[in-house]
C-alpha cells in the first residue's frame, strides 16, 4: 500500500469518526430538550431544594422512591423553594436526566403547586 493510499484511508476513518461523534452528541441534546413532568408529595424542604416522593403511577417512581429537586437560576444560584410545605403536592417539570443516586436528583425547570 502506498503512502498516499494510507493517508487517504486515515483521513476517511477520521471523518467517519467525527461524523459519528457529532450524531451521538446531537442525540444527547435532543433528549435533554424533551420536557417531562410528574406530580409528587413534598417530604422535606431545605429552602433551595425539596425532597419529594413521586405519586403512584408516575414513571419517575420507577427510577427512585425519593427525588431531591433543585431549580437552578444560573450556574451559581438556586431558586428559593421554601413556599412548598411538607405534605403539599407539586408538579415538577424538567428537561434533563434523573441523576441516579439515593435519593435520585433532578435539576428542574419549574416547580409549582399541583391542582
Amino acid at each position: 500500500m502506498s503512502k498516499k493510499t494510507a493517508v487517504l484511508i486515515i483521513i476517511i476513518l477520521l471523518l467517519a469518526l467525527a461524523a459519528t461523534a457529532a450524531v451521538w452528541m446531537s442525540g444527547d441534546k435532543e433528549s435533554e430538550s424533551v420536557q417531562h413532568s410528574f406530580t409528587a408529595s413534598v417530604l422535606e424542604n431545605k429552602k433551595t431544594s425539596i425532597l419529594v416522593q413521586p405519586l403512584e403511577g408516575e414513571d419517575e417512581l420507577n427510577s427512585s422512591d425519593k427525588i431531591l429537586v433543585r431549580v437552578p437560576k444560573d450556574s451559581a444560584v438556586l431558586e428559593d423553594l421554601s413556599e412548598f410545605a411538607v405534605g403539599s403536592k407539586v408538579k415538577i417539570t424538567y428537561g434533563g436526566a434523573i441523576m441516579e443516586s439515593h435519593p435520585a436528583q433532578i435539576n428542574a425547570d419549574k416547580v409549582e403547586l399541583a391542582e
